[in-house]
């Protein structure tokens, strides 16, 4: 397995999600301050699929995980934080900063909030799963849920774990090959 979320290292990942934060910071028009907050979502979306799909490959009988009803969060709020981008609509905005949703667009807003808190809730539970071997309970992926959920602070805590267990998998895969050879 080479898999790119498991070995970057956490500055790599923490330059690759701020950039489009940087770039805010010198535009003025408002459109493209929305976008690059389109961009900036995806980016840590993009992060977070990339790690459950292969933490899921190194642990594919873990009982309890719907990777599909994780992607369908993460669809519903890239789906809701594009809608908001591209649209005007005064009863439903999203975007770094702030939250609104007025009526119809209140529904969405609290069905897109918890699609948003459980695409930092799943990785974090199936990250702690991987490192213990068994699904924890609230209690104890509340910790990894924070850090996912607050990633700049997060992300020099997670991509470490995360290094260790590419580590630790490539080091199983390497014994498991020499094992029939005669080195």
């Amino acid at each position: 397995m080479n898999d790119v979320a498991l070995r970057a290292k956490h500055w790599q990942v923490f330059l690759f999600l701020l950039m489009p934060h940087f770039v805010s910071w010198y535009i003025t028009d408002p459109f493209t301050d929305r976008i690059l907050s389109l961009i900036s979502i995806f980016f840590l979306m993009t992060w977070v699929v990339l790690q459950v799909n292969a933490l899921s490959q190194l642990r594919a009988n873990r009982a309890g995980y719907s990777v599909s009803w994780f992607l369908t969060s993460v669809f519903v709020v890239l789906t809701a934080w594009s809608y908001s981008s591209i649209s005007e609509d005064p009863d439903f905005y999203i975007s770094s900063t702030k939250w609104h949703g007025e009526g119809l667009g209140g529904w969405l807003f609290f069905f897109t909030a918890f699609a948003f808190l459980h695409a930092h809730w799943f990785p974090g539970s199936m990250l702690k799963a991987t490192e213990t071997g068994s699904r924890p309970d609230v209690s104890q992926g509340v910790k990894e849920f924070l850090l996912y959920f607050f990633w700049p602070v997060g992300v020099w805590f997670i991509q470490p774990r995360l290094n260790k267990i590419w580590e630790e998998h490539r080091w199983a895969q390497q014994a498991l090959q020499r094992l029939g050879t005669d080195e």
